[in-house]
């Protein structure tokens, strides 16, 4: 993989972490680069009071850049799927005699990361909270889906408790609101294990 062969070549130091579905890992107040090398992750800000703050939903090359100094908040990274990430120091990449090629690569894909925070942004500015949920399905099916027989699947499971979370609402809400859905066929359930869409622009309906 291009992101070891770097890091190796500059002798910087780097750990690789396999994360099973729904495992996590917590990001504290160290300075730190995370790239995801495989699998699908979503990023919450946790607060001192528990609230948590969806970041975004990343997948392969894209990057999180931990640079965050208050002491009571902490980022969680959950697996959505069998997951490979690779962390290393950000104080380290930040020195001039890192590779430049190096640091334009990790800039170039923090680009792509930045999107990933629009999106969740215009999902939360949602008032409506099936909006909102309507809204994270079809960014992940544009996003991760997958296209088969003409539908539409997402490659891994969504559970409610992650949707309530990345559309900062409760898993009770989540689950009335997803019942309604399945009810008006908006969307599918597959063995309660697989999302998939027959036609996406039905995510339109009301």
């Amino acid at each position: 993989m291009k992101w070891i062969k770097f890091l190796t070549s500059n002798k910087i130091p780097y750990y690789i972490y396999k994360l099973k579905r729904e495992d996590f890992i917590i990001l504290n107040n160290n300075n730190n680069i995370v790239i995801i090398l495989s699998g699908t992750i979503f990023i919450t800000k946790v607060f001192a009071n528990k609230e948590l703050l969806p970041i975004a939903i990343l997948n392969k090359n894209n990057i999180f850049i931990k640079n965050n100094k208050e002491l009571k908040i902490y980022h969680k990274l959950v697996a959505l799927e069998n997951t490979y990430v690779l962390t290393l120091d950000l104080f380290i990449v930040q020195q001039n005699k890192v590779n430049t090629l190096l640091k334009i690569n990790i800039l170039n894909a923090y680009k792509k990361t930045l999107e990933q925070y629009e999106i969740i942004n215009n999902i939360m500015s949602q008032k409506n909270i099936k909006n909102r949920i309507l809204q994270l399905i079809l960014n992940v099916c544009l996003q991760f889906g997958k296209v088969k027989n003409q539908q539409i699947f997402i490659p891994f499971q969504l559970s409610n408790k992650n949707i309530a979370i990345l559309t900062g609402t409760s898993e009770n809400t989540v689950s009335k609101i997803m019942k309604q859905i399945y009810n008006k066929k908006i969307i599918k359930n597959l063995n309660k294990k697989v999302i998939f869409i027959d036609n996406i622009l039905n995510l339109d309906s009301k």
